[in-house]
Formats: C-alpha cells, sequence, structure tokens
C-alpha cells in the first residue's frame, strides 16, 4: 500500500514541510521491500510524536516509513563498507583470502589469483579449499617442503594449522617460495595472507655463499700464517741462539769491541721479529678456532712471579719499578691454562713497560672481587703511572692492529698492533671478561676477571 504523507521526516518526528516519499512494503501491500519512489504530497498536519490531536494510523506508518528509512540507511552503510573493505583488499601488494569455518571461500583479492593463476571463476565465493588444492596439484604448484626441510614437513605443516601463530614458509615445486601467516576469525574460519618471497631467498642463498667463500678465505689465510710463522721461527731461533753465544763470548773474547754493540742489535732485531711471528702465529690458531686448551691446577701467584722474573732486564734498563699484590689471605690455586694465562700476562705486562716511562712503576694484582650477580671472582690486573690512553682508542680496544694513534706508534716503538686483540680473544677463551681503565698523562690499568666457580671449582662458598 502506498502512503502518501504530507508530514517531513526528520531526526525528532515529522514536521509539517511537504515532502515527496512513497514506500512500498510488502507487509502493507505493494513493490520490493526498501523500494523508495513515487511521490506524495500532503499539508503539514502537525507533530506526529506526542500530538494527541494526531491520527493513530498515521503514526503507525510514520513509524514504518522512518524504520524503513533506517533500515535503508543501514543497508547503504554496509554496501559502502564493503566497497571500501573491497578496494582495500585490491589495494595491498599482499594476496589475501578468507574461508569460512567450513572451508568455504568468502572472498580474495586479485594477488591472491595471480599468485597461483586462478580465474575469477575458479577463485569464486564459496568454492572449498579441497578444490583449489586439487587445481594446485593438477598445474603443478604443490609444496616439496618448508625452509626447514626433512621429512617431518607435514607435521610442522599441521601444528601450524592447529594453533595458527607465527608464519610457515613453503617451497613450491616450481622453485618459488611463499610466506603464508593466517589468523582466526572471530566469526569462525581465518584469513590468509600469502607473499611471494623467492626474490628474498635468493637473496639470502647468495649471502649465505658469499659468507661461506669469506670463512674459507679467512681459514686459508690463517693456515698460510700458520705454517709460514712456523717456518719463519727456525731460523730466528738459530739467529738468537749463535748471537747470544757469540755476546756470551763463549769461543773466546771479541778482538773488536764495536761487534759488540752490532750483535746486540741483531739480537734485538731479531726477538722483535720473533715476538711479531708469535703475535701472528697465535692470532692465526685464535681465529681458525685451533688454539687448544689444556686446564691444570696451579699457583696464579707463583706462576705471577715466574712471568715478572723474564722482564726483569727491561726493568733494569728502563728502572722501572715492577711489584706483585696480594690479599693477605692469599689467593686459592686455579684451574685452567697455564699457557694462555702466561700469554696474557706476557701481553699485558710487555704493553705496560712499553707505555711507562724511565723510572715509572707497574704493579700486578690479584683478589678476589663480588660479580655482578652477587657471585665472587677472581681478577688479575697490570695497572701503571704510564701515558695512558685517550678515551676513543680505549673504545677500540680488542680489535686487531691496534697501533696507529697509540702512544706506542707516537713514541716510535710500533709493534704489530695484535697484543691487545690476543688478550681479548684467549680471556675469552678463558671464560673472562677484560676492562681497561686509562687517563691520558696518568697511566692506564688493565684487568682480567674471572667467575672465581670457572677457576675454582672446588672453592667453598
Amino acid at each position: 500500500m502506498a502512503v502518501s504523507s504530507s508530514q517531513k521526516i526528520s531526526g525528532n518526528g515529522i514536521s509539517g514541510a511537504p515532502v515527496r516519499a512513497e514506500v512500498d512494503n510488502p507487509r502493507r501491500g505493494g513493490g520490493p521491500a526498501g523500494h523508495v519512489a513515487g511521490d506524495a504530497v500532503g499539508e503539514a498536519g502537525g507533530d506526529m510524536e506526542g500530538d494527541p490531536g494526531g491520527d493513530p494510523g498515521g503514526d503507525r506508518q510514520a513509524e514504518d516509513l522512518r524504520a524503513e528509512c533506517q533500515a535503508l540507511r543501514r543497508q547503504l552503510d554496509a554496501a559502502r563498507d564493503g566497497a571500501l573493505f573491497a578496494e582495500a583488499l585490491e589495494a595491498v601488494s599482499e594476496a589475501i583470502v578468507i574461508y569460512d569455518a567450513d572451508g568455504r571461500l568468502v572472498t580474495c583479492n586479485r594477488n591472491f589469483r595471480d599468485l597461483y593463476g586462478y580465474s575469477e571463476e575458479e577463485a569464486r565465493p564459496g568454492v572449498h579449499f579441497a578444490e583449489l588444492g586439487r587445481i594446485d596439484v593438477e598445474r603443478g604448484h604443490v609444496v616439496v617442503g618448508d625452509e626447514h626441510g626433512g621429512d617431518d614437513y607435514l607435521e610442522r605443516k599441521a601444528e601450524y594449522r592447529r594453533k595458527l601463530e607465527g608464519s610457515f614458509i613453503v617451497q613450491l615445486k616450481d622453485g618459488r617460495w611463499l610466506k603464508t601467516t593466517d589468523r582466526p576469525m572471530s566469526g569462525g574460519g581465518f584469513v590468509s595472507v600469502q607473499v611471494d618471497i623467492t626474490e628474498l631467498k635468493r637473496n639470502e642463498e647468495v649471502f649465505r655463499k658469499a659468507m661461506e667463500h669469506a670463512e674459507a678465505a679467512a681459514r686459508t689465510k690463517s693456515e698460510f700464517l700458520a705454517n709460514i710463522s712456523h717456518d719463519l721461527r727456525t731460523p730466528l731461533n738459530a739467529i738468537l741462539g749463535f748471537s747470544e753465544m757469540v755476546l756470551g763470548e763463549v769461543s773466546g773474547p771479541f778482538e773488536n769491541e764495536a761487534y759488540r754493540g752490532y750483535l746486540k742489535n741483531i739480537h734485538k732485531g731479531g726477538q722483535l721479529l720473533l715476538s711479531i711471528v708469535n703475535d701472528i702465529l697465535d692470532t692465526a690458531k685464535l681465529d681458525s678456532g685451533k688454539y687448544g686448551l689444556h686446564p691444570e691446577r696451579f699457583d696464579p701467584v707463583a706462576l705471577t712471579e715466574e712471568v715478572l722474573a723474564t722482564f726483569t732486564p727491561v726493568a733494569r734498563d728502563k728502572a722501572l719499578r715492577i711489584g706483585v699484590t696480594v690479599p693477605p689471605e692469599g689467593v686459592p690455586a686455579i684451574v685452567t691454562d697455564r699457557r694462555a694465562l702466561i700469554q696474557i700476562m706476557n701481553n699485558l705486562v710487555s704493553n705496560a713497560c712499553k707505555h711507562t716511562n724511565s723510572e715509572g712503576s707497574i704493579d700486578l694484582r690479584w683478589r678476589l672481587v663480588e660479580g655482578g650477580a652477587g657471585d665472587e671472582g677472581l681478577e688479575f690486573s697490570v695497572a701503571d703511572n704510564g701515558v695512558g690512553m685517550a678515551a676513543d682508542l680505549v673504545a677500540r680496544i680488542g680489535e686487531p692492529f691496534l697501533a696507529d694513534g697509540s702512544a706506542t706508534a707516537l713514541r716510535g716503538e710500533r709493534g704489530t698492533g695484535l697484543g691487545f686483540y690476543i688478550c681479548t680473544k684467549l680471556v675469552d677463551l678463558l671464560g673472562g671478561s677484560l676492562s681497561v681503565d686509562s687517563t691520558p698523562g696518568e697511566g692506564t690499568m688493565v684487568s682480567v676477571q674471572w667467575p672465581l666457580e670457572s677457576l675454582v671449582p672446588d672453592f667453598p662458598s
């Protein structure tokens, strides 16, 4: 039944302004529900909301008309939202598909169809994903495994489908790699976002091969350095040995004292060259992972005094005061690699001697300390009152070939710059940590600290 009214529908009711409106409602007869057309013209008859003089039938008709308009507005809003969703779905770069709780396709975008080569008819709403899987098999778009490889791919896939957490990366028979991210929806079903990551996988493979080549080159370099260092040490030991014999006048006194100075220079140069060769050999071993450890129990203080004795000539030449400081209660015997600890001490004390001016002092200290987590630790430190280092140089401690810019280099006592690098590697190998505290013009203290339980397994807690 067509309803004509002279009232204007508003948010608060119906006013008296004339309008043209006709609503056909199947409940009242007429055309399809929701059809708004036609015309009806009338005059204002008062506010039909609450006007006691109004027609009760007209009130009902107005309410029906208002309900029809609201329903139409909701339909229009839903249609507009659906259009926005469809536009957004097509705008994203990923392939997106939504399945309902029964596994039937609700909607998908063009990227999804293009990814698998589906036509619009094949990837139509209502088609079951099993049917799409059948099409994939026919076209060879089958999964041959995931990024982890192995025969348990199907188990991992089933586990992923159960949880729908994270992402799942698979490789297709045609060589492509796809990354799938599925998430459940509140009303049942799930949404699946799929991306072709073949190019990313290819780049990863190129990077992996480059890393393998670089590691192989590093191993070759380390093996070469180790071999050549061994070959160099043999003649160097002969030079040092015979020069010491001549300086000691084993076969008789010098007839010309000028030769003594020459031999001292030869011996000093041979020692420096041997030190460089040893540093290179140790670096090669550490970098290649071939530096073997042989733990044994020993007294660290007694070992320190043995190391210190080898620096007596240097201390005498520069009038250095070098001593060992131990707490009154002493320190316990430790279990670690004796050779590695000797090398750490040698490098740190040698570095301190180079950086300390004549008549300076160097102190080697052992003490028990509290660790960061409240556990006890054992600390060995070498402190000097030498030239010190700038903050930017301290920050680079541990880099190989750290010679340029150091106080040693500025004073013309250049070395390989491997001493600290070897120390940091050995300290790390022994399970410790190394720290440096230095002030230019005042001195440097290098501390090495280990958890006590790692060096003294049977130490009472």
